[in-house]
């Protein structure tokens, strides 16, 4: 007599984000939507320090908070 093994097919995991997970994106989100603001508040002369110009920065500020995917400068957005 042969012994059988009996494999069971895994089950997927729900595409439904955890909920760790989304207080993650949430969390991520805020502080992107608090740091372009901050950058929007900066002077010229602190901007020129930074290598950004007036255009880089209303491009930045006026992404959505959980766009968080990084800009490649000078060749548009990503």
């Amino acid at each position: 007599m042969s012994a059988r093994t009996v494999c069971r097919p895994r089950v997927a995991s729900p595409a439904v984000p955890s909920l760790a997970g989304l207080w993650d994106g949430l969390r991520r989100a805020w502080v992107a939507h608090r740091t372009r603001r901050q950058l929007r508040e900066l002077d010229d002369h602190l901007l020129r320090d930074l290598g950004l110009s007036r255009a880089d920065v209303a491009r930045e500020v006026s992404r959505a908070p959980w766009d968080l995917d990084p800009v490649q400068r000078g060749r548009g957005t990503a």
